[in-house]
């Protein structure tokens, strides 16, 4: 501890007032512990440092009181966790952050909240935290997923973990993670420039409320710099936008329809003043977001377990399908008949959200699977090699076409029973085109002929299966169908017009 330090004892926490241009240092080792400290440094150019590093060390119940009034880049807070530790951050208050220069709430610089260093290999638990204001991220946690190619070399790996926190007005993040099983639970996250940022590898965003966003986004994920392939998994979370840097990020999930908690006081034990942080308390109010089991029944009613499973035989089989709602990565709660699981997740699968439409795909075999969680009606199957992979619809083998009638929706959203006909429009158009054209297409679904946009329906036309194969010569051709189009052949100078929805 530096001089002109004072130190108060007459409650139950220590308050140390740092002088004007002065400093104080803690440092925390392994199995050490640093509790219930009040650290004023609301003088002109007041600091304070934490470094706490090794194995098994906890630093609790510490409030901030007052602005970090210097605009040069520092990391007052430092922490990180050796491969096999633990590391506990609890109840750690810093409301008043830095001060608001304008430059940094763009381009970063100043304190940052807490920083989680490179080497970080070990497990990292926050909880609790209440940090706003800040210009170079709330939380900074995703230096332990860099890149070998990174000026630090490539990062420990350490898992970052914040739970039941909040975090408001920061920039480039309120939290920012990027290592593999790094996550957020139960947080409350405002009007930062990018409120989560994912900024490498596989992260996840569990029952958060994340709102507001003053420039990026909700949900940011990877970096236009490193353009690593990260994905944010978001899991009964509300976001309202999100932010791909780069080309090859992905966002998972569909926002949680509900009113999003934006204070404090909303979230389990965050300590809402430097005191209740120092002394261990909090006069919060959670009001805790709703968990799966106590979502609609319609919603799991609409919810399937989508499973392409593979002989042990199979090498590099691919599939695709589409969905109107949601579809996100997924395990199955059982095995395939060899014995192997059945789980998405890799390299080789991929979801993206495009115009509404969820597109999936992937490679599996050797007699594993890939499994996904889907919402609402299935629009599309395709399987590269139907010989040695299959499909299942909540663990029961089906057809493509039979599962794309089981999840289908009326417009009343009840489940269809297949009577009704197909609502996909597919319209050749040989009207302003000299000559003829001929046409052969497939769908995934069922199809028949149809009179849509004052088509002709012609005998000549076949129809087999899914297959269809016609003709047009100064008139239109139409159809309606089911799933997607997985096959066309054109042969003329025809308009081809395809509709979804159309009806």
């Amino acid at each position: 501890m530096s001089s002109g330090v004072t130190a108060q004892t007459d409650t139950d926490y220590e308050e140390v007032v740092v002088d004007s241009n002065d400093s104080v240092t803690y440092r925390v080792g392994d199995g050490e512990t640093l509790e219930n400290l009040l650290i004023d440094i609301s003088a002109q150019n007041a600091k304070f440092y934490i470094r706490a590093n090794g194995r098994d060390w906890t630093v609790r119940n510490i409030g901030i009181k007052g602005t970090w009034d210097d605009d040069k880049k520092e990391e007052p807070f430092i922490v990180s966790v050796s491969s096999d530790g633990t590391g506990v951050v609890e109840n750690f208050y810093w409301a008043d952050g830095t001060a608001p220069f304008d430059r940094q709430r763009t381009y970063g610089g100043a304190a940052t909240g807490c920083y989680v260093a490179n080497a970080h290999s070990g497990t990292l638990i926050m909880e609790n935290l209440n940090l706003q204001g800040f210009s170079d991220n709330g939380v900074y946690g995703s230096s332990p997923g860099d890149l070998p190619s990174h000026s630090s070399g490539g990062g420990g790996g350490g898992e970052v973990i914040i739970k039941n926190s909040y975090a408001a007005n920061c920039a480039p993040a309120g939290f920012r993670l990027g290592s593999d099983g790094s996550r957020l639970e139960n947080c409350v996250v405002t009007n930062c420039t990018r409120n989560y940022w994912g900024f490498y590898h596989d992260t996840k965003v569990v029952d958060c409320d994340l709102s507001n966003s003053s420039q990026h986004g909700d949900i940011a994920v990877s970096d236009s710099y490193w353009d690593h392939a990260a994905t944010v998994t978001a899991e009964n979370a509300y976001f309202e936008t999100t932010a791909k840097h780069g080309t090859n990020g992905r966002v998972i999930g569909t926002s949680a329809e509900r009113t999003p908690r934006t204070r404090p006081d909303q979230v389990e034990g965050v300590p809402l003043t430097p005191e209740e942080a120092a002394s261990g308390s909090s006069s919060a109010q959670p009001s805790s977001p709703p968990t799966s089991d106590e979502d609609d029944e319609t919603d799991a009613a609409d919810e399937h377990l989508l499973a392409f499973v593979t002989d042990p035989d199979a090498q590099y089989a691919s599939y695709e399908l589409t969905a109107k709602e949601a579809a996100e990565f997924a395990t199955a709660p059982y095995n395939s008949p060899s014995g192997s699981q059945i789980e998405s997740g890799s390299s080789n699968d991929t979801i993206e959200e495009k115009d509404g439409v969820y597109h999936v795909s992937g490679v599996t075999g050797g007699g594993y699977g890939d499994a996904y969680r889907v919402q609402g009606p299935v629009t599309s199957i395709n399987i590269d090699q139907p010989d040695v992979m299959w499909v299942e619809l909540d663990g029961e083998k089906h057809s493509p076409e039979e599962i794309i009638d089981k999840t289908a929706s009326n417009d009343d959203g009840e489940q269809d029973t297949g009577s009704d006909s197909p609502s996909n429009a597919i319209v050749i158009d040989g009207t302003e085109t000299d000559g003829s054209s001929s046409y052969r297409f497939v769908v995934s679904g069922s199809v028949e002929k149809a009179s849509y946009q004052d088509a002709s329906i012609d005998d000549s036309d076949s129809i087999d299966g899914t297959a269809v194969e016609g003709t047009v010569d100064g008139w239109k051709d139409a159809y309606w169908f089911s799933g997607d189009v997985t096959d066309f052949w054109l042969n003329g100078d025809a308009l081809v017009d395809v509709e979804y929805d159309a009806r």
